[in-house]
């Protein structure tokens, strides 16, 4: 009787495991990054110069770009770390703060970083992919949500403000300024 009831358990478990195993395949495929092979690309790596300590000039907008959202370090040529969240006029703050710390390793000694406007910001999807929309390749480790632009919303006053959710490549103007979004920073090339 023993040596049954350790056969049935075994099934059971073999049962379980087996009926789990298209789960676990499935969440594993819906968290990597789908692109469309057939798609031009609109951001591909020739588009970028890479500095090798953490930004990357955009080409085509002369824009240099912090690789790592804010929140994530810049180690060993890829970013570490998770990215963190603020509200959008705590994420107005930290170019400031960044700026005034000059030679703080994720800042590359410069001291006029800022948070984007929408359109630069809208400027480094990547349309051919999602989840994330941007190219992994030049912003690794990009999270597959909101990020904050620096354009107020004139549509309703003082209450929202315009962001890109990095998901899709979708920007919206309806993000309540009391939301917490991510950030990345952007200075103006040489």
């Amino acid at each position: 009787m023993q040596k049954t009831t350790k056969q049935n358990n075994w099934l059971r478990g073999m049962g379980l495991a087996l009926f789990s195993l298209p789960f676990l395949l499935f969440t594993q495929a819906v968290l990597a990054q789908t692109c469309n092979a057939n798609a031009v690309a609109t951001t591909p790596d020739s588009d970028f110069t890479e500095h090798n300590d953490g930004t990357v000039t955009h080409k085509e907008t002369g824009l240099m770009w912090k690789v790592c959202s804010e929140g994530q370090a810049w180690s060993a040529g890829t970013c570490t770390g998770s990215s963190s969240t603020y509200t959008w006029d705590a994420a107005l703050q930290i170019p400031e703060t960044l700026n005034a710390s000059v030679g703080y390793p994720s800042s590359s000694n410069y001291t006029d970083w800022r948070l984007p406007n929408v359109k630069e910001l809208k400027s480094i999807t990547e349309l051919k992919c999602f989840s994330p929309a941007i190219n992994e390749t030049v912003f690794p480790s990009t999270a597959s949500s909101w990020y904050w632009s620096s354009s107020p919303d004139a549509n309703t006053g003082s209450g929202g403000a315009w962001g890109v959710h990095f998901y899709n490549g979708y920007d919206d103007y309806g993000n309540d300024r009391i939301s917490s979004y991510r950030v990345r920073l952007v200075r103006s090339g040489q």
